[in-house]
């Protein structure tokens, strides 16, 4: 049976998979991506201390109104970054 904290990775493997770029076979992108492995800043969207405190929270049972409110406002930013693509 799948738990709540299920759900979250689902939804946040999701919208970390919407993000990455789709591109067409053999063009400049599929040989950016063939050379060495490039560092970035970028940190997972499970790794954001919002996204944490909420996990730990839904883990113990208590999910506050603040909480909850920072995760919802992140995952707006995100999908909202991702639709005017």
């Amino acid at each position: 049976m799948p738990t709540a904290t299920d759900s979250l990775d689902r939804l946040i493997d999701l919208l970390a998979r919407r993000g990455q770029s789709d591109s067409t076979p053999g063009d400049a992108i599929d040989k950016a991506l063939a050379s060495a492995p490039r560092m970035t800043e970028v940190r997972s969207l499970k790794d954001h201390p919002d996204v944490r405190q909420f996990r730990q929270d839904l883990v113990d049972g208590f999910i506050r109104v603040d909480t909850a409110n920072r995760l919802l406002q992140l995952l707006s930013t995100i999908v909202t970054a991702m639709t005017a693509r």
